[in-house]
């Protein structure tokens, strides 16, 4: 199953640390990351500058635009997770693109998903 990475691995990736690049260069299948990860990125580097290098990274990868169907499913996962288990708008957003496309979430915060029934998840081990 292909995979979906999170801002985090990515921010890890993006900031040189070997781990991470090893981790992601290592996956067995394809990978992409969702438009509100490419969104978070963006606003992340405090200088502008640094804003077309963070730019230029995320041109290199495919990025899953956000459609009506993913925002359909992230609003069924905050009505059943918000309140019981802090789902957040932004995680409820890539979880939803990840289960619509079918793809494995990789990320390091495995306790933002880990409730979410029929999400795949991969958490790196770097």
């Amino acid at each position: 199953m292909p995979f979906l990475i999170d801002s985090n691995v990515l921010i890890d990736v993006s900031r040189g640390n070997g781990a991470a690049i090893k981790y992601v260069d290592g996956l067995a299948d394809s990978w992409a990351l969702s438009q509100v990860t490419a969104m978070e990125l963006i606003v992340g580097p405090r200088y502008k500058r640094d804003l077309a290098t963070i730019d230029g990274f995320l041109s290199l990868y495919p990025v899953i635009p956000l459609s009506d169907s993913i925002g359909t499913g992230a609003y069924r996962l905050l009505k059943t997770y918000a309140k019981s288990h802090g789902l957040h708008v932004f995680d409820s957003l890539v979880a939803a693109t990840a289960m619509e496309k079918a793809l494995t979430l990789v990320t390091l915060n495995r306790k933002h998903y880990r409730m979410i029934e029929g999400l795949h998840l991969e958490v790196p081990g770097y």
